[in-house]
């Protein structure tokens, strides 16, 4: 007679599998939640400083918008200034070879979430007019 066995019945189907007795697919979904779960962790880490930091540059965006705005004639230096501070928040950010001290790191990284808020604001500004 022929016998069926699974996985359920806690008897392994491969005896070389090493995964006490679940499915690759099941070891996947674990394997994919831990690491969710070690991201989530991550980014959490300093919230309340990060968010801080994303409405100021939000708020940094719209206070330079309209005061820029209200001359005219800075507009080619001030959108160059803007552009090369972007531009190197985000060069230190992603330089990967660049060894950084950890208080150094947590200040690019909170600058880097100023940078995402001044470029948001700004982008959400040039719609209003």
């Amino acid at each position: 007679m022929w016998s069926l066995r699974s996985a359920a019945d806690g008897n392994r189907l491969n005896s070389n599998e090493s995964g006490g007795g679940t499915t690759r697919l099941i070891r996947t979904i674990r394997a994919f939640q831990l690491k969710l779960t070690a991201r989530l962790r991550e980014l959490t880490r300093d919230l309340p400083a990060k968010l801080f930091s994303f409405l100021v540059g939000f708020y940094c965006a719209t206070a330079f918008a309209t005061v820029i705005g209200q001359t005219g004639d800075w507009d080619v230096l001030s959108a160059a200034l803007t552009v090369a501070v972007v531009e190197g928040i985000g060069a230190l950010m992603y330089k990967a070879s660049l060894p950084l001290v950890g208080n150094v790191k947590k200040v690019i990284i909170i600058s880097n979430y100023w940078k995402a808020g001044l470029s948001l604001g700004l982008f959400l500004d040039s719609f209003k007019y």
